[in-house]
């Protein structure tokens, strides 16, 4: 189970980085943050990813405390993005469907990890 869950964290990882970039190219340039973001904690979860292919048991409680954390942010987020595309900002709908995509993918990789987690 360790390998499959490693993978698991590998392929979220690479996710969040994916969506870092199209976070990027959907703020026409200008949201570096997200670019930042989106490479450093996918590279961390990644990390976390491998660790836990190895057989680390840290990894999961580690790795469960991250993708909540990243769940809450992504819906707050979302929420925010989508308040202003309420007000008026239609240019603001490609980043409230991926902050909404990023949301709906961690709380299956959150349903997962939770699953299988033992203490």
């Amino acid at each position: 189970m360790h390998k499959r869950l490693g993978i698991l964290l590998i392929v979220y990882g690479l996710f969040l980085v994916a969506s870092g970039v199209v976070g990027f190219y959907l703020m026409a340039g200008t949201s570096a943050s997200s670019l930042f973001n989106g490479s450093v904690f996918g590279t961390f979860v990644v990390v976390l990813g491998l660790l836990h292919r190895q057989g680390r048991m840290w990894t999961q409680p580690a790795s469960l405390s991250a993708v909540a954390i990243f769940l809450l942010t992504f819906t707050w987020r979302a929420s925010v993005q989508w308040y202003a595309v309420a007000e008026g900002s239609s240019d603001r709908v490609g980043i409230v469907i991926l902050l909404i995509t990023m949301s709906c993918v961690s709380a299956i990789v959150l349903a997962v990890l939770f699953r299988h987690y033992r203490h």
